[in-house]
């Protein structure tokens, strides 16, 4: 175990910690876990995916004023999972990362952060042995998270998408963006437009529930 695995702090005396393989040779993932207050029937696993700013330590395990989002979740019973990408948190760093910036590209992209997150599903299906789990993920996690269920649409239960990152109608003065066409989808709530895009991929029907301020729209993607 290396000095930083050694380091990882309970921010919870029920949590637990794993250190799994990921998806490159060599380099491991750090998994914090907490167990549900009361169990009432079946396992219900969740896994919380970061975004750019923040590991799991600082986001959904963060208490303000003595309570977190985690403690919420683990009070409506469910098994709360969080993990740190690879350079964030307790998770292994790049060997880049010790090596100026510019004489690498960017590092933890959307796909291979989404690889990240398939290894962490995988470990915590096995390990609670069921089929599917929810997802939440904030801002950037969004990305890296959909792309994993649009892979593997049949392990994901439900996914909760805060803060996510999405298109939306360009204002009068700007210039529409750039980037991959897709099937896009738009929401109109409190008289702004929503835009969100789908790529087509072999996957069910989801419904996508958009909450702001009270107001709420729901629409279908295909």
């Amino acid at each position: 175990m290396t000095a930083v695995h050694a380091s990882a702090q309970k921010l919870d005396p029920r949590e637990q910690h794993d250190w799994i393989e990921g998806p490159r040779p060599g380099m491991r993932l750090f998994l914090r876990y907490l167990p549900p207050v009361q169990r009432d029937g079946d396992v219900k696993p969740g896994l919380y995916v970061h975004g750019a700013t923040f590991p799991s330590a600082l986001s959904i395990a963060h208490r303000f004023d003595g309570y977190s989002w985690r403690d919420a979740l683990c009070e409506a019973g469910f098994d709360v999972w969080a993990f740190d990408f690879h350079g964030y948190g307790y998770s292994d760093r790049y060997p880049a990362m010790i090596e100026p910036a510019q004489g690498n590209p960017p590092l933890c992209r959307t796909e291979d952060a989404s690889e990240q997150v398939e290894a962490v599903v995988r470990f915590i299906l096995d390990w609670h042995s069921v089929p599917s789990l929810s997802m939440i993920s904030h801002s950037w996690g969004s990305m890296p998270m959909a792309r994993f269920a649009g892979r593997h649409p049949t392990m994901v239960e439900r996914l909760v998408l805060f803060g996510a990152i999405a298109r939306r109608v360009p204002r009068r003065y700007e210039k529409p963006p750039t980037g991959p066409r897709g099937a896009s989808l738009r929401s109109k709530i409190n008289g702004r437009a929503l835009s969100k895009t789908f790529r087509r991929m072999n996957r069910p029907c989801w419904r996508v529930r958009i909450l702001t301020n009270g107001a709420s729209a729901t629409s279908t993607a295909t």
